[in-house]
């Protein structure tokens, strides 16, 4: 028996070290390189906001994720 694979989880195995921008609630975007993903969160590294601030890495609830688009 095969487990169903979802369309989400397909497209973020494609896109796993690559660069990728999300957005978080109405005003917050960020984008990095996706690290890891799993049914409740997604992992970036390299992250720069929309105001250039930088970080090593940032955890986001896929629940909280508004869009993810691939750059």
């Amino acid at each position: 028996m095969s487990e169903k694979q979802y369309l989400l989880d397909k497209t973020l195995e494609r896109w796993k070290g690559k660069m990728v921008a999300v957005g978080i609630g109405s005003e917050t975007s960020f984008s990095g390189v996706l690290e890891d993903f799993d049914e409740e969160v997604i992992l970036l590294r390299e992250v720069t906001d929309y105001a250039g601030n930088r970080a090593k890495e940032l955890i986001v609830k896929i629940d909280d994720l508004n869009w993810i688009t691939l750059l």
